[in-house]
Formats: C-alpha cells, sequence, structure tokens
C-alpha cells in the first residue's frame, strides 16, 4: 500500500523513488520557542490616588508593559526510515520542555500535523515600566518632588512563566505529479527535475501562558486561539540530476477566527498590607479602604487586553531544506519557522514563533 501510496499518479520524469527503501540515520535536532506580549496601560492619571502635582514628567512614555520569554531544546536522535515511515529514538543534550507530543503525514499529495508542547521553565524580560513609573510616582508624593520615572527591564526566574501550545494542520499540493515535497523536505524521494507547486494549508492553533507575580495579579493566564487559512508556494530546485534538491516554500495564512481571553487569580488580598491595626475589625475596614482607592486602577489596568477586538493578522509558514544524495548516503538539512500572530484594537500584541532546525545523515539498504 505505501509502494502505490508513493507511485501513484507521479510522473516519473520529474520524481522517482530510491531503489533501496530502508536507511539508519544519525540527527541532530534544535527547537526554538518565543512567546512575547506587549499591552498598553490604560489606567487614566486620574485613576492613581497620589497626587497630580508630583506625577513624574514622562508618565505618558511609561504606559505599557511588555514580556519576552524563549527557550530551547536541542537532541540527538537515531532513527529508521522505510518509505518515509520513521522511528526515532531522542537522546536528550539540553531540554526545558516538560512534555512535547507530535504525529505527523507528510506526503507529496496532502499532509497534516498534530502538535501538543509544554513549557514550565522558562526564562524572559519584563519590561515592567508602568508599575515601576506608578512606584516613582508615589516616592515623588511621599519626598514631594516630581522626578521623572527611571525604568529597566529585569530578568524573570525561572518558574514563574509557562506555556501551553497545540495546533492541527493540513495542507494540499495541487501539483503532486511533478512535484514531491518528500523529495525537497526530506529526501525520501528523488527529484530529478525542477519543479514548483501551489499549496493550500488550514490551521487550528492555541496558547495558554501562565504568569506568577509578573503582572498586577498573583497568576495571569492568557488564551489565544485562531483558525487560520491561506495559500502558498513551494519550489525544488534539482540539481545533477537530484543529487542535490533545494526546497524553499512559504504559506502566508489569514486568521478568520482570533480571539483571546485573560483570567487572574489571587491566592490573597493585594491590600492585607494597608491593615495595619490590631483590631480585627479596623483592620478589615482599613483594607476596604486601601480597595476602594485603587479600584479604578485595577478596573483599567487591563483594559487593553480584556475589552480589545482583534485585528486582520497573517500567520506563517516556511521551510527552507538543502538535500544531498551519494551512493547509498544522505545528507539533509531542513529548518521549519512558524508565526502566529495576535493583535487587537488597543494595540495589544501576542506574537509567538517557533523554530525547528534538523541536520541528518542517513545510510540506505
Amino acid at each position: 500500500m505505501v509502494n502505490r501510496w508513493q507511485e501513484a499518479g507521479v510522473d516519473t520524469n520529474y520524481i522517482r523513488k530510491f531503489e533501496k527503501s530502508r536507511m539508519v540515520y544519525l540527527g541532530y535536532y534544535g527547537y526554538f520557542q518565543q512567546h512575547d506580549m506587549n499591552f498598553p496601560v490604560t489606567v487614566n492619571n486620574a485613576d492613581i490616588p497620589v497626587n497630580l502635582q508630583h506625577m513624574p514628567p514622562n508618565m505618558a512614555e511609561k504606559k505599557y508593559v511588555a514580556a519576552d520569554m524563549h527557550t530551547y531544546q536541542t537532541e540527538i536522535e537515531l532513527g529508521i526510515d522505510w518509505r518515509g515511515i520513521a522511528l526515532e529514538l531522542p537522546i536528550p543534550i539540553r531540554n526545558r520542555y516538560s512534555m512535547s507530543f507530535g504525529l505527523a503525514k507528510n506526503g507529496s499529495v496532502w499532509g497534516a500535523r498534530i502538535r501538543y508542547k509544554s513549557l514550565k521553565n522558562m526564562e524572559g524580560v519584563l519590561d515592567d515600566a508602568y508599575n515601576q513609573a506608578v512606584d516613582q510616582w508615589r516616592y515623588n508624593e511621599e519626598h514631594q518632588t516630581s522626578d521623572p520615572a527611571v525604568t529597566s527591564e529585569r530578568t524573570i526566574p525561572a518558574g514563574k512563566m509557562d506555556l501551553k501550545i497545540f495546533y492541527v494542520e493540513g495542507y494540499y499540493v495541487f501539483n503532486n505529479k511533478r512535484f514531491s515535497l518528500a523529495a525537497g523536505a526530506y529526501g525520501d524521494m528523488i527529484q530529478k527535475r525542477s519543479a514548483g507547486s501551489l499549496f493550500v494549508m488550514g490551521n487550528y492553533y492555541q496558547s495558554r501562558f501562565g504568569a506568577d507575580n509578573l503582572f498586577n495579579h498573583e497568576r495571569d493566564i492568557f488564551r489565544n486561539w485562531k483558525i487560520s487559512f491561506g495559500p502558498g508556494y513551494g519550489y525544488n530546485w534539482a540539481i545533477n540530476g537530484g543529487k542535490v534538491c533545494i526546497h524553499v516554500s512559504l504559506i502566508p495564512m489569514i486568521s478568520i477566527v482570533n480571539k483571546m481571553v485573560h483570567k487572574y487569580e489571587d491566592y490573597s488580598n493585594p491590600y492585607a498590607y494597608a491593615g495595619t491595626s490590631a483590631d480585627p475589625a479596623v483592620k478589615a475596614q482599613q483594607i476596604e479602604t486601601e480597595r476602594q482607592r485603587w479600584s479604578n486602577y485595577d478596573a483599567h489596568y487591563y483594559d487593553a487586553v480584556d475589552n480589545g477586538h482583534s485585528r486582520f493578522v497573517f500567520n506563517y509558514f516556511g521551510r527552507f531544506a538543502v538535500s544531498y544524495s551519494f551512493d547509498r548516503f544522505l545528507l539533509n538539512f531542513m529548518m521549519n519557522y512558524r508565526q502566529y500572530l495576535y493583535r487587537n484594537n488597543a494595540d495589544t500584541e501576542i506574537n509567538n514563533r517557533e523554530a525547528v532546525g534538523q541536520v541528518n545523515f542517513g545510510m540506505r539498504f
């Protein structure tokens, strides 16, 4: 059946399969994951219960919060391949993924992929300009000054952020008789003569980003899900009868659905510091008074996140690969790049990017 799939409808002037159908290989794989978000803080100056006369003169420049995080994983893989069906044994070198699953069918006519990964020990940088500026404002009031706010980025310790990503996608290749994705990307077939093809691709994607004590709650959770669809193009450049094949493809996709939901958790009263009285009733009143003083500030801090409507964006999937076949050996390099974006009319941004690079050396038998 697999034999028939490889040969069905193929123009043998352009594509052929290898005589030796099995291959053992050794590969080096690298995975990079980046996730960042940026949102403006829409709190009005009058919502902050401190004296306006002591407001830092550069307060307008500091009305934003930005977090940038990334992680990567590297491993060596031993594998055996039979006509594109592969089993691999990963040997981790550096692993920041707490869980990672994938299943893919990469055919010359159509393909599909399902992917899930969980990352709990990401590191990153927080540019908490607005809260630092508010702290400066409080300092100014206490010391009767009007100094500008001097802010700086700070490194986020591991364990403060977690990210879960899941997506399902599928594609169809129109010129599948003369163009082989298996040949261009993986070296599983031979692209004898150069050819290209239009693609069409659909994708469902969702992410869940959690942050502990980074923003205005003890824990914030941001969920983004989208449905994207779009056409693309791929090309295999065959050199020396297909001994060398260079593949390039790019598929931009329009997000026809792109939504975000923000939830939060507070395990203790954030105004408990105000309750200094030994009398429980007085202490409770002090906490309530402090909560009311800052209620407008709290209500508008996440406005740009909670009340914005998504804007039109493109998502991208791109691939570059080079395969070199000599005698019974194969040397293959491939890199995939994916980009998933969220924008809303209040200028909230979420950028999720991932790249996968691999180098395989195989021997057919």
